[in-house]
């Protein structure tokens, strides 16, 4: 499992978007439909390359017939593909295009300027994740994406040191979804918020409530961020043995996983003890 660490922490954006086979589409649009879902299931394997492969292929039968769901949908799937691939020109190249083709329907529009956000959060360019961020919000208005794109905002808050507004959009987010996935996101970032501002005390319970979900959810991924968060809130707390306790289960999960980048983290982690 290897994905850059903003790209596993949004559920609704990152959902994959799998093309249904409606009634009335065509047989080229049956046919992206089928790419689409063999693209879906690489992506889930971890086969990245593949993926992209398969939506690229999707996305030009696609445009081949002015299909323009099917150009949202597919043209997201592969900046996807292409940022957990770790080419992130690529992604840029394809959300821009989409952006530039013509009126998209505003949650589209949306989920294209958030990956942006993701990918200059993983490029650790808090001005322009800002920047992207509002666009996203100001796109998604009264959309279904709406809180994962406020959690999405505080993260650019914090990366940008500003942990109080951070705190303030994940508690926006929170009163703002009852999905398991995204309250988990919204807990994480109040309780890194509260590490940034050295509460750590107070970050505790929305790190455990995190852990808690996300291992509801299974998802590995997320149990390592919670894992390391709170490894974190211990060592601010002067325990050491609390902070190693929990950054070798962290180095367990991944290892479990197959995450070698996040198995390094921890150890590194171990070893600054």
């Amino acid at each position: 499992m290897r994905c850059a660490r903003t790209a596993c922490v949004a559920a609704t954006l990152l959902a994959c978007a799998c093309a249904g086979v409606a009634p009335t589409q065509n047989r080229t649009e049956q046919q992206a439909s089928a790419l689409n879902h063999r693209a879906a299931r690489a992506y889930e394997q971890g086969d990245y390359r593949r993926a992209a492969a398969l939506y690229g292929q999707a996305l030009r039968l696609n445009t081949a017939v002015e299909n323009p769901e099917g150009i949202a949908v597919n043209a997201l799937s592969l900046a996807r593909a292409h940022q957990a691939g770790g080419d992130a020109a690529a992604a840029h190249r394809v959300l821009d295009g989409l952006l530039a083709e013509g009126p998209l329907p505003a949650e589209r529009r949306a989920e294209a300027q958030a990956r942006k956000t993701q990918l200059y959060l993983d490029a650790n360019d808090a001005a322009r994740a800002l920047e992207w961020s509002d666009k996203a919000l100001a796109s998604c208005t009264g959309c279904a994406a709406r809180p994962a794109i406020q959690t999405l905002r505080g993260r650019a808050a914090l990366a940008a040191g500003n942990p109080a507004a951070a705190l303030d959009w994940a508690g926006k987010a929170l009163a703002a979804t009852g999905d398991a996935g995204e309250r988990a996101n919204a807990l994480r970032l109040s309780g890194e918020a509260q590490l940034a501002r050295g509460e750590h005390q107070a970050a505790l319970a929305p790190l455990g409530q995190a852990l808690e979900l996300d291992r509801g959810l299974g998802l590995p991924a997320r149990i390592f961020l919670d894992l390391m968060a709170l490894g974190s809130a211990q060592l601010q707390s002067g325990n050491r043995t609390g902070a190693r306790d929990y950054f070798s289960r962290a180095r367990s999960v991944s290892t479990a996983a197959g995450d070698d980048a996040g198995a390094r983290a921890a150890a590194r982690a171990i070893e600054g003890l």
